[in-house]
């Protein structure tokens, strides 16, 4: 099943602060994944000290991917580091649970160095931890959600029931870092961030999963920091780009990105493994195609559930095991012209 099924016992070694109340759905690709290098990778750093809710791994000389457990259940999340010769991007933020930008400066070894943060979108898992930095960045189309989901010091109350309790997974609430006024800069698309001596990233859009779902081309890895791009999501009331939502968005932008691949020799997304093969964006864009031809007709998978008292379809065309992508029926098409 595209999904995975839910498998509590299939038990990985943590040394995290943070303890599981609800369990994540089990994929198959990704558990034995994590099983390895949670467990036995000499890639791992640790620094409880500094932050004890993060995990980081080396993975090319001046790149770390930073491992967080998901706070609200929603899957367990990746964060990177680029530590660029003049500046550090850091890409997304995670749940803003511990001293993220502490971390950060421990791993590049200054505290003088100027860090900023690029969310690829909005998301909890993505851009709670915002507030740690001085300036965070986004795509242009991703800024309404942004200001409307993330700039708000009440960000963290739907982690807790009435009682104060954690719901979804166990947490100091004393270890949250106080939300602070930050400075939001939306980009354009193809923007480039200049991290010194020539050292760029560059932004590249592959929306649907949200209105500006963003990923971003380090140039000198040749490693795209993908994002989430598996699911399309949902838009807000007054988004002036709502219609970004769409499968046929994602299909426009993927296709973009595709023509680009002799550029891109890696792909390191918000969850799951990381340092794929870049094939694995034209396996994407396949399925898109599919979906785009015929998208209820060529679906490998159809779940039905109630959602605020109404029948919801929800659509699954796999890209490769145990990976697909979630749509629903209504959310295929745009329904005004596609801008870039």
């Amino acid at each position: 099943m595209p999904g995975g099924i839910l498998t509590p016992n299939r038990y990985i070694k943590s040394d995290l602060k943070s303890h599981r109340i609800q369990w994540e759905v089990e994929h198959p690709c990704r558990w034995p994944f994590m099983k390895i290098l949670r467990e036995t990778s000499s890639l791992k750093e640790f620094y409880p000290e500094i932050n004890p809710y993060v995990e980081a791994y080396k993975v090319r000389d001046n790149v770390w991917a930073l491992f967080q457990e998901s706070m609200d259940g929603a899957g367990d999340l990746w964060m990177y580091v680029i530590n660029g010769p003049e500046k550090v991007m850091v890409v997304d933020t995670g749940f803003g649970v511990g001293d993220l930008k502490g971390l950060v400066q421990h791993l590049v070894g200054s505290k003088d160095k100027e860090i900023f943060a690029a969310n690829t979108h909005h998301h909890y898992d993505h851009a709670y931890g915002n507030a740690q930095f001085d300036r965070c960045c986004c795509h242009r189309d991703e800024e309404f959600s942004m200001r409307l989901r993330a700039m708000s010091p009440h960000i963290w109350d739907y982690l807790f029931d009435e009682e104060g309790k954690n719901i979804y997974t166990e947490f100091d609430r004393a270890d949250i870092i106080p939300y602070r006024e930050y400075e939001l800069v939306p980009v354009p698309t193809g923007h480039i961030f200049d991290l010194g001596g020539g050292y760029e990233v560059e932004a590249v859009p592959l929306r649907g999963h949200s209105a500006g779902q963003c990923a971003y081309l380090d140039k000198q890895n040749h490693i795209l920091f993908s994002g989430d791009i598996t699911g399309v999501g949902g838009c807000y009331e007054g988004d002036p780009k709502a219609d970004n939502c769409s499968v046929e968005t994602l299909w426009r932008d993927m296709q973009a990105v595709v023509a680009r691949l002799d550029e891109i020799e890696s792909i390191f997304p918000g969850h799951g493994c990381w340092d794929a093969t870049s094939s694995i964006l034209q396996y994407e864009l396949d399925a898109l195609d599919r979906i785009m031809a015929d998208p209820e007709g060529n679906a490998d998978g159809v779940r039905k559930f109630i959602r605020d008292g109404k029948e919801v379809k929800m659509l699954t065309m796999n890209i490769y095991q145990g990976t697909a992508i979630r749509y629903s029926p209504e959310k295929v098409y745009r329904r005004t012209p596609y801008e870039r």
